[in-house]
């Protein structure tokens, strides 16, 4: 299965890996288009920048459903690993040329560079794979408990839903997002973004092939075993 191109801006739309708040989980297919989505600015009443070196898993949970994605930035290199720790583990990652790895069947490929590219990262900020927020009103704090500051989203007067924002004071950024349906007194749960095992220093062997691996076309990538 394709890997699909990581999300805008961990601020700017949750992809990931999330077009519109909550909705639909990371797409399984490469896009090989480099889109661009302007930065929100005085609607946050948080920061959103993102570090320039650090590595964090994504959990997207819907139901019953679970999805894991791990990221990881040094520098100008990147890495996003799609469905991490499952057999159909797959990965983009960019150093001195782009791949893309199969992580079961221990085999890669290289992706030519795109006409007109200027070194700008074709992944995301950080802060996309977590927030949706460019159909939100307004931000509002309901809450603290330690470094964590709890706001609630409003989305465009919508009383049928609602989006409670999770940020950690101590690492500067937004680390869950719960997505909520209304109806009457009943709300549920429908959808929730979180950021885990966050850390400001990577594993450099992550922008390394692993040893074993062996190289095949990239029409050869997604032909079945």
């Amino acid at each position: 299965m394709p890997l699909s191109n990581p999300a805008k801006s961990f601020l700017a739309a949750f992809l990931i890996l999330l077009a519109t708040a909550g909705c639909g989980w990371i797409k399984s297919n490469v896009d090989n288009s480099v889109r661009t989505i302007s930065e929100p600015k005085s609607r946050l009443p948080f920061k959103t920048k993102e570090p320039e070196n650090f590595q964090c898993e994504i959990v997207e949970t819907a139901g019953a459903s679970i999805r894991r994605t791990r990221l990881a930035k040094k520098g100008n290199w990147r890495r996003t690993d799609y469905d991490l720790g499952e057999k159909g583990q797959r990965a983009v990652m960019r150093t001195d040329k782009e791949y893309v790895l199969d992580v079961g069947r221990n085999i890669y490929a290289e992706r030519p560079a795109l006409a007109g590219n200027t070194g700008a990262p074709q992944f995301s900020e950080l802060t996309h794979e977590l927030l949706t927020t460019g159909h939100r009103g307004s931000f509002e704090e309901i809450g603290r408990e330690g470094s964590i500051v709890k706001y609630k989203a409003v989305v465009n007067d919508n009383d049928a839903s609602e989006v409670i924002v999770y940020f950690d004071e101590t690492i500067g950024l937004p680390v869950k997002q719960e997505f909520f349906s209304i109806s009457g007194d009943a709300r549920v749960l429908e959808y929730t973004v979180e950021m885990i095992n966050f850390k400001p220093d990577v594993d450099e062997s992550l922008f390394s092939l692993p040893p074993e691996s062996h190289k095949v076309l990239l029409s050869e990538f997604d032909q079945p075993k």
